[in-house]
């Protein structure tokens, strides 16, 4: 199957490392972590969220994995960072990352870049995640994803 060109990219990463992945294709799309978790039929909690931020100072940009069922604490955040952050703006994800709100892929981003991963994705055998769009998903495992895109697990959930 010919997948688009930001989709190529990803399995091509996932294939060069030799990490096992599964790969779902829908005609609806999965803009937000319920619809996705609809779709795969996985908990909430099991999709990841890739959120762009920025910093405050300079504008660059750093990558938060975070659980579907979690929200970002942003003192947390900030306290991890050393500085201030905020979320990116819709237009600064695409020319930051090239891929558009809801369809950035947990890793393969060029640029080195801060990715922080939510401590609850560990919980699950697979997370699910864009593949660079946002009607296709990708599972893979936590310690995988850890891996490929070089995170850091922190503790970054709100607490309500």
């Amino acid at each position: 199957m010919k997948f688009p060109r930001e989709v190529q990219l990803i399995l091509s990463l996932l294939e060069e490392k030799k990490i096992k992945y599964q790969l779902r294709i829908f005609k609806e799309p999965a803009h937000h972590a319920s619809e996705a978790a609809d779709l795969i039929g996985c908990p909430l909690g099991a999709v990841v969220k890739s959120l762009v931020f920025q910093k405050d100072s300079t504008g660059e940009i750093l990558l938060v994995l975070v659980s579907g069922k979690n929200r970002v604490d942003m003192e947390k955040l900030n306290a991890l960072v050393g500085e201030r952050t905020h979320p990116a703006s819709p237009q600064m994800v695409i020319k930051k990352t090239g891929y558009p709100v809801g369809a950035v892929p947990p890793f393969g981003i060029s640029g080195a870049l801060p990715v922080f991963i939510d401590e609850d994705l560990q919980g699950y055998d697979l997370v699910w995640g864009s593949a660079g769009t946002v009607n296709i998903l990708l599972g893979i495992a936590p310690g995988d994803l850890q891996y490929i895109s070089g995170g850091q697990i922190v503790i970054i959930k709100e607490i309500s």
